[in-house]
Order: structure tokens, then sequence, then C-alpha cells
């Protein structure tokens, strides 16, 4: 069905170029155009690679633009929301956001990277969105940061990278470990784990990613770029830099 969608536009393209060639009066019966068509697709066939790579650049423009519009639309929601746990300079003046899983893998091997671009760039603010989606464990260790962070807003970036250094967090108990080893009054965040701003981060965290085309963690959003997946080191500085330039 794709090739046929690709030929389209080819065959009315060719069967205008080919036609060009008779004088207006005369007319093709369908058969024949067809055999134009297929005649000019076996002299050419480039112009089908041609016209698949045409709009694949189409569909990329259109995306990006897409994307650039939500992230207009949506910064204050991105980058000043009160509930978002924020680590790095809190008051720096540029911004990068992170959509993380504790239990994502890759969002483990993109902790030391961020932690690297912090030591980096020491105007660097970060707003974490704790975005779980990989398991029930995920929104368990979710929820138990965020009150945390109500709790101890100081202490969320160094739970937030103990939790992400720890291989597995398969149980609530897991993660109250954790919470015990960065010496956390557990009573105060079991207190705050009903607390209302923790299931509206979640759920604005989950419209934002779907919003701006975030199907997975990690996903980085720096200046007017969205970074998905554990992109190097190299590769968000060089996304930083270009928002320090705009």
């Amino acid at each position: 069905m794709k090739a046929v969608k690709f030929i389209q536009p080819v065959a009315l393209a060719a069967s205008l170029f080919a036609a060009a060639s008779f004088t207006q009066a005369e007319e093709f019966s369908k058969s024949e155009i067809e055999e134009i068509v297929h005649q000019y697709i076996l002299e050419h066939p480039e112009v089908i690679a041609e016209a698949i790579h045409k709009l694949q650049q189409r569909a990329e423009q259109e995306k990006a633009q897409k994307e650039a519009e939500s992230l207009q639309q949506m910064t204050d929601m991105l980058i000043n929301n009160p509930i978002d746990p924020v680590g790095g300079n809190s008051e720096g003046s540029l911004t990068i956001v992170e959509f993380f899983d504790y239990n994502c893998g890759y969002c483990k091997r993109a902790n030391d990277t961020l932690q690297a671009l912090i030591a980096d760039n020491p105007d660097l603010k970060v707003v974490y969105k704790e975005w779980p989606i990989l398991s029930e464990s995920s929104g368990t260790a979710a929820r138990i940061a965020l009150a945390a962070n109500l709790v101890y807003p100081e202490k969320y970036e160094a739970l937030h990278r103990a939790l992400l250094s720890t291989r597995s967090l398969r149980s609530e108990n897991d993660v109250w470990k954790v919470i015990e080893q960065q010496q956390l009054d557990r009573a105060a965040i079991e207190a705050k784990l009903n607390d209302e701003s923790i299931e509206q981060h979640i759920s604005e965290t989950s419209y934002l990613a779907q919003q701006l085309g975030i199907t997975g963690t990690p996903a980085f959003v720096v200046g007017g770029r969205i970074l998905k997946g554990a992109y190097p080191q190299a590769e968000i500085q060089k996304a930083i830099d270009e928002a320090k330039d705009s």
C-alpha cells in the first residue's frame, strides 16, 4: 500500500509529462496512460526514490514545526511549574527539562551525563519531570520521590541520583531503603503521599509528553529542541550552547 501511495504522485507527473509531447486534442485511453506511466517509471526508477525522499522531508518538517509550536505554547508548564522538582542552579538563566522513569536503563545511563552537564554549566537549571511509564514500581518510586520533594526540596536531586543509581526498584521496600540511606524522615514523606500535587505533576507530565511527541524515556527539552533518548553529553551540550546563543 505504501508503494502505491508513493507511486501515485509520480505517475501523475509522468503522465502529464508524456501528454505534453502530444497535441491537447489527442485523447488517451486509461490503458494507454497506464502504459505510458509504467514505461516512464521503468526508464526512470530514480523518481520513486526522489518522491519518497521528498515526502519524508516534508513529514519531518511538519513534525518539527508542530513540536516547535507546542514548545512555545507550553513553555510555562515545562519550565515554570511550581510543583516540579528542580536541580542544578535553581536560579539559572538556562533550563533543561528531563522526562524520566526510575526503572529506565537509559535514564540511569543519562544520569551521569546530566550531572556532568550541571558541573560544566553553572548557570543550568534542571526541571525534573517524573514520568513513570514502565511499571507499577516506577509509579511507586515517582510518588515517593515527589512526596520527598515536598518535604525536602533541597535534597530531592541527591535522592533522584540515588534512585537512578539503584540497580533495581522492584518494590516499594526498595525505594524506602534508598530513602533511609539518604537519611530522610520516612514518616514525614509518607504524610505527603496523598498530596494532590503529586498526581497533578504526573498527569501534567504525561500530557506534555503526548503534546510534544515524546513516547519514551529519557527525553530532554533544551531551548527549542527536543532530544529523545540517551544522547551523548556532547550533543546535549551543543543544544545548550545553541540555546545560550538564541
